[in-house]
């Protein structure tokens, strides 16, 4: 039986400009069981169709189709109450940015709760006991304590999981998974999509993948439309797609995939380069309330311990780590924008760790940050060519007029037209508002960028374009970045060295060539045998390892085994292996 039958699908939005066509005569068709995956760059329409047959765009769109069709019920035509009731019971929708998705008045668990029972008739204990049973199976290891959290004291990581739990509690018919593992780490992706094949094979349920990540859809997916424009370019199994590409777009999308994969080391001078910012012994301690029956206890909670970090000049360094490894509060404590409970950050040699505010002003011109929401990261209420402007306006650079024309300028630098500098953040997709988060970290020419997530949001074709921007920048500024990703694909093809973080502290550090080649803990093993293939064809079995494994699996050498002395003690220590190369092992005599 088909269950999603779209044939003929336009939708177009009401602007102050005009109006704007953002899906031109889509046909999509899925049957029971099956699981497609739509790909294309951002504001190609893949979103806004699935949207359309949820009865979830705003009164601006204006939809029109031969046929929209949702388990044989006409979603046109259909009633509110009608609507309501397949949403969620027929058709479940993971969204793409899940800071937006839950209420922030409400805890988790009050949520799930609420979805649970208005689909199905059972009690507020039963529930919640299913609540917490889905938090476990989506690897959220404190699921009792996430219940009882708001949405703000999560990361973004743990976020996407809370939703995808709450969206899988009423065993959908059709999963529509809208970017489901953007803010996803690689091995927690490699997880939630082994999970969602597991649950649709289990339930017989249809799956809809929407992404751009074309390794996403290599692992998870039967067949594959590719849209561009608004319109479908071309269609066919997985297999097909990827082995025998027919349109010049798709050939594109696949260059992209795997443009990263032929990196080779780069000879090094030997010649020592200061470094352009240093983190010393750095350490973030948080104090977490725990709720009793009458008082509240506080309890120490070390999200980052003991950081040792260089970051030379003119190059790239990458910091990877799963959701709640530390990596973007250690980014964030490199700027400033958190303060650190000890150690030191030395920009050019400085210590801004304890600079006041005056003082601290005159090296926010030289660091920048990319921040990995550009939805909360952009103004509403100005203009892009407002935000773009704004650090030149902050620091007095320029007249008014030149600001605005170097804003238009750095649009243009990161692939969209001048025209776009009178739109709002809200009028653009996700991936449009992460470039123009991009053009205004840049614009200033700063020395050190810490990027957070910058790629996150971008479709492969654009990610490689900016992968490419950065690249240029790197050597026409003499650019400095400290990369905060996930993507190792992105990491393996962009930086110059690695530093992998678990739990709060480095585990292992090395030139990237090296970490891809030769990985020395089993937790960045862990993290290279999680990335998504390129090729249908490679899939296989993944073997996840558990936090049991990693400990377990921690080297373990012998002081006279080092090249340099190191303090005897049956507790992990960061040492060196090769020149260039340290990996957390434990030191015995």
């Amino acid at each position: 039986m088909t269950l999603v039958n779209i044939k003929g699908l336009k939708v177009s939005f009401r602007q102050h400009g005009g109006q704007i066509d953002a899906v031109r005569g889509v046909d999509i068709q899925l049957a029971e069981g099956e699981s497609l995956g739509i790909v294309g760059e951002s504001g190609s329409g893949k979103s806004v169709s699935c949207l359309a047959l949820m009865r979830l765009l705003p009164n601006s769109a204006t939809i029109t189709a031969d046929r929209l069709e949702l388990d044989g019920v006409d979603v046109l035509k259909a009633k509110p109450r009608q609507m309501a009731a397949l949403r969620g019971k027929v058709a479940a929708l993971i969204f793409q940015d899940p800071a937006t998705t839950f209420d922030p008045v409400f805890t988790i668990g009050h949520q799930m709760v609420e979805t649970i029972r208005t689909h199905r008739d059972v009690s507020k204990e039963t529930a919640l006991g299913e609540a917490e049973q889905l938090l476990l199976k989506v690897e959220i290891k404190n699921a009792k304590d996430v219940l009882s959290y708001y949405p703000h004291q999560l990361s973004g990581g743990m976020l996407q999981r809370a939703m995808i739990a709450m969206a899988l509690s009423c065993r959908p018919k059709v999963l529509i998974a809208d970017e489901p593992t953007t803010a996803l780490d690689v091995t927690i992706q490699a997880q939630i999509l082994q999970l969602i094949k597991d649950l649709q094979a289990e339930m017989g349920m249809a799956l809809i993948m929407i992404t751009h990540d074309l390794g996403v859809v290599a692992e998870t997916v039967d067949r594959v439309v590719v849209m561009y424009g608004g319109r479908v370019m071309e269609e066919g199994t997985v297999d097909q797609i990827f082995d025998t590409p027919k349109h010049s777009y798709t050939q594109s999308l696949l260059a992209s995939l795997r443009a990263g994969e032929s990196r080779r080391a780069e000879p090094g001078t030997g010649e020592p380069i200061a470094p352009a910012l240093e983190l010393r012994n750095l350490s973030k301690v948080y104090a977490l309330r725990r709720r009793g029956r009458i008082f509240s206890t506080y309890v120490d909670f070390p999200a980052v311990r003991g950081v040792n970090l260089v970051l030379p000049r003119n190059k790239i360094v990458g910091l990877v780590g799963e959701s709640g490894s530390g990596k973007s509060t250690t980014g964030m404590m490199a700027m400033r924008l958190l303060e650190p409970t000890a150690g030191q950050i030395l920009v050019d040699g400085t210590d801004i760790s304890k600079l006041d505010t005056g003082a601290l002003k005159v090296f926010r011109r030289r660091m920048q940050v990319v921040f990995q929401d550009s939805y909360s990261a952009l103004d509403p209420m100005m203009t892009l060519a407002q935000i773009i402007a704004e650090p030149l306006n902050i620091h007095g650079v320029k007249t008014p007029r030149e600001q605005t024309e170097e804003a238009l300028s750095w649009l243009e630098r990161v692939g969209m037209d001048r025209s776009f500098g009178n739109r709002y953040p809200h009028e653009l997709s996700g991936g449009q508002r992460q470039r123009v988060a991009i053009a205004r970290a840049l614009i200033l020419g700063p020395s050190v960028l810490v990027a957070d997530e910058p790629t996150s949001a971008l479709d492969v074709t654009v990610k490689a374009q900016i992968i490419g921007l950065l690249k240029n920048l790197q050597k026409q500024m003499g650019l400095s970045m400290l990369f905060i990703s996930h993507d190792l694909s992105v990491v393996r093809s962009l930086t110059d060295s690695v530093v992998v973080m678990y739990k709060g502290r480095v585990v292992e550090q090395a030139p990237t060539a090296n970490i891809f080649a030769n990985p020395r803990h089993p937790y960045t093993r862990s993290l290279l045998d999680a990335i998504p293939v390129t090729n249908p064809r490679d899939r296989r079995e993944r073997s996840f390892i558990t936090a049991e494994d990693i400990t377990a699996g921690t080297p373990r050498l012998t002081r006279s085994s080092l090249a340099a002395e190191a303090a005897a003690g049956d507790i992990p220590q960061l040492v060196s292996v090769a020149p260039g190369h340290l990996v957390e092992a434990i030191v015995t005599n």
